[in-house]
C-alpha cells in the first residue's frame, strides 16, 4: 500500500523530553497544527519528514514496554501450564461465532453514531461513513501499537486534513460522556455485586470499592460541575477536560438520556456476546455474571498497560471466578476466544477502512499542488 507523504513539523513545547509536539501540516495555503502523540504519528505516518533531533532514551516508555512483555508472557505460561482447556473449544457452533461477529458490527455502529452526534455539533460536513471507518481505525491502531493514542492521533490528522476539524474542541467533548457511561456502568456493576451476593453469599471488597471509586466522582462532577484549575499534571488536566466536556453535554438535557441509553445499550451488547462465547465453552450461566464481567471494562480502562489491554482483563477475570462460578482458566480462554473474533473482525473491517481513509488522504495531498498554486 503507497502511503502519502507528508511534510511535517515537529515543534516542541519548550520541554527537553520531547513527549509531545505540535504537528504543522500545509493545507489550503494555511498551516494546520495538530497536537498528536509523537510516536504514534511515526507509526501511522511511516514516511514522515522528521526536522528534530532523535527524542533520548525514555526509562519510562522502556518501563512500560517491560510490563507489557512481563503481562504477554505470565499469560502465555499460563495456559502452557493449562493447556487441556483448549479441549472446550471443540464445543463452540459456527452460529455462535457470528452472532459475536454481528454484535461486534452493532457495538462499532452505535459508537459511531455517539461521535457522529457530537461531531455534527460541530461541522456538519462530516459523514457518518468516515465516523464509521475512524471509529473502526482507531480501534484497529490501539489493538496493535504499543503506544496509547496511535489510534486518536490518526483520527485528528485525518479530520484535520480533510475538514479542517477542531479536534481538540471534539476531544474535549466526548471526554464528558465518559462521566455517563462510567457512572452508569459503575452502577449496574454494583447492583451485580450486590444480586450476586444474595445469590451465592460471595462479595468482593475490592472490585465493590473500585466501582464506587469510579462512581462517586462522577456523581460529584454530575451534580456540582467543579472548576479544575489548569495544571501541568496529566490527571489533573484529564479531569479539567472531563468536567468541560460534561459543561457542554449538560447543556441539551435530550442528548444526556440519549448517550446513556446508547452507552447502556453497549453494555447489554457486551454482555450478550460475553453469555454467547461462555455458553460456547460450554458454561452453563445466566445474565448477571456476564452483566457483571461487562462492567468490569471501566476498571480495566484505569490498568490499560497493554495493547487491548490483554492479560490484564484476563487478570481481573480471574480475580472474579468465584464471583461468577467459573472455572479461571474457562474464564481466561473466553476472554481471549472473545478478543481473538473481535480483533478478526477488526483487522478485515479495519484494514479495509484504513485503506479508504489512507486513499482520501493521498487524494487530498495530490490536490494540494493545485490549491497552492
Amino acid at each position: 500500500m503507497s502511503l502519502p507523504r507528508l511534510t511535517v513539523q515537529f515543534l516542541y513545547h519548550g520541554s527537553s523530553t520531547g513527549k509531545m509536539a505540535d504537528l504543522r501540516v500545509p493545507c489550503n495555503n494555511k498551516e494546520t497544527v495538530l497536537t498528536p502523540d509523537y510516536d504514534s504519528c511515526l507509526r501511522v505516518y511511516p514516511m514522515i519528514e522528521k526536522t528534530t533531533e532523535p527524542k533520548p532514551f525514555s526509562y519510562k516508555k522502556a518501563l512500560s514496554y517491560l510490563i507489557q512483555v512481563v503481562i504477554v508472557g505470565l499469560l502465555v505460561l499460563y495456559f502452557y501450564q493449562n493447556r487441556d482447556v483448549f479441549e472446550s473449544l471443540k464445543n463452540i457452533r459456527w452460529q455462535q461465532i457470528v452472532w459475536i461477529v454481528l454484535l461486534d458490527i452493532a457495538a462499532y455502529l452505535i459508537n459511531s453514531i455517539l461521535n457522529y452526534s457530537m461531531i455534527r455539533q460541530l461541522d456538519p460536513r462530516v459523514t457518518f461513513l468516515d465516523c464509521f471507518m475512524l471509529q473502526y481505525v482507531n480501534n484497529l491502531l490501539n489493538k496493535i501499537l504499543p503506544t496509547i493514542g496511535g489510534g486518536a492521533a490518526f483520527r485528528a490528522i485525518y479530520l484535520k486534513k480533510k475538514y479542517q476539524f477542531p479536534y481538540s474542541q471534539f476531544a474535549s467533548t466526548v471526554a464528558g460522556l465518559y462521566v455517563i457511561s462510567f457512572s452508569a456502568t459503575s452502577l449496574i456493576g454494583i447492583f451485580c455485586l450486590l444480586v450476586i451476593y444474595a445469590w451465592f453469599q460471595v462479595f468482593n471488597w475490592i472490585i465493590f470499592l473500585a466501582f464506587a471509586g469510579i462512581l462517586l466522582p462522577t456523581l460529584f462532577i454530575i451534580m456540582a460541575s467543579p472548576q479544575i484549575p489548569k495544571s501541568d499534571r496529566r490527571v489533573l488536566r484529564v479531569l479539567k477536560s472531563v468536567v468541560e466536556g460534561w459543561n457542554v453535554i449538560k447543556k441539551k438535557p435530550r442528548f444526556v438520556f440519549a448517550y446513556g441509553f446508547l452507552a447502556i445499550l453497549l453494555l447489554l451488547i457486551s454482555t450478550l456476546q460475553t453469555y454467547i462465547s461462555y455458553e460456547g465453552l460450554g458454561i452453563k450461566t445466566n445474565l448477571i455474571p456476564m452483566l457483571y464481567l461487562s462492567t468490569l471494562g471501566i476498571i480495566m480502562a484505569f490498568l490499560n498497560f497493554t495493547p487491548d489491554g490483554i492479560g490484564v482483563k484476563e487478570g481481573i477475570f480471574i480475580f472474579s471466578k468465584d464471583l461468577v462460578r467459573i472455572p479461571e482458566d474457562i474464564l481466561v480462554l473466553g476472554s481471549l476466544y472473545l478478543r481473538g473474533i473481535s480483533i478478526f473482525s477488526t483487522f478485515v473491517i479495519g484494514g479495509i477502512s484504513y485503506w479508504l481513509l489512507m486513499r482520501e488522504m493521498k487524494r487530498i495531498d495530490d490536490s494540494l499542488p493545485a490549491v497552492l498554486d
